[in-house]
């Protein structure tokens, strides 16, 4: 496990020595300002590796004795390879909401981004992939129907992680109840704005809404 948490913590160092690198390929790659990426989506990335890397040493084991022949405890394995499937809205800090807490719990993943976002992630694992063990960290690229599909579907896949549309999610859940494998979503934006001509003269939160993350944003203004 410590061996675990240096490497998180490694990553979340390498991610600090390449804010600006990083930032400006989320931006070519997503289209939102640099600014959020830079402030916003990589620090809070760095910060989540940190986190689960002080969560294993922190991490304790325990043990009851039910009578005098019996003690049962409790303890922490692996699943073996985690199939994870990122959105294009926060590439970077979606794929690190997904990696550390898999990696942290000692397993393999195999993560998938979204078609529209390819290079950010790309070039996060060039720079931190030689840090794990061959076959540790693996992405594969390609459109949902045929990539997501292989991914979802393989039988060597231990569980699934999604983040995305409902009617995808479905699916997804469906794969994974078919191979009997646990399975976690997080689907579809809610409370979407309809902006009209007049918009300027409205409230200043909803401008800033309507343009945040370049659009992307799951957010309504209260």
């Amino acid at each position: 496990m410590q061996q675990r948490s240096r490497l998180l913590l490694q990553v979340a160092d390498r991610i600090e020595q390449h804010l600006e690198y990083l930032a400006v390929a989320e931006s070519w790659d997503n289209g939102k300002p640099i600014r959020e990426t830079l402030n916003a989506d990589l620090p809070l990335a760095v910060d989540h590796f940190r986190y689960f890397a002080g969560c294993l040493r922190a991490q304790e084991g325990s043990t009851a004795e039910i009578d005098e022949t019996t003690v049962a405890y409790h303890f922490h394995e692996p699943l073996g390879v985690v199939g994870q499937i990122i959105p294009w809205n926060f590439p970077l800090l979606m794929a690190a909401w997904k990696l550390a807490p898999a990696l942290a719990a000692g397993n393999c993943v195999v993560l998938k981004p979204a078609e529209q976002t390819p290079l950010s992630i790309t070039l996060l694992l060039e720079l931190i992939g030689d840090l794990f063990p061959a076959g540790v960290l693996n992405v594969v690229q390609g459109f949902g129907k045929e990539a997501g599909e292989a991914l979802a579907t393989s039988k060597r896949i231990a569980k699934l992680a999604f983040t995305g549309s409902t009617p995808v999610g479905r699916h997804i859940l469906a794969c994974a109840a078919e191979n009997i494998i646990p399975c976690t979503v997080e689907l579809g934006g809610k409370s979407p704005n309809i902006y009209f001509a007049d918009v300027m003269d409205g409230e200043e939160e909803f401008i800033e809404k309507a343009v945040e993350g370049a659009g992307a944003r799951l957010l309504q203004p209260g």
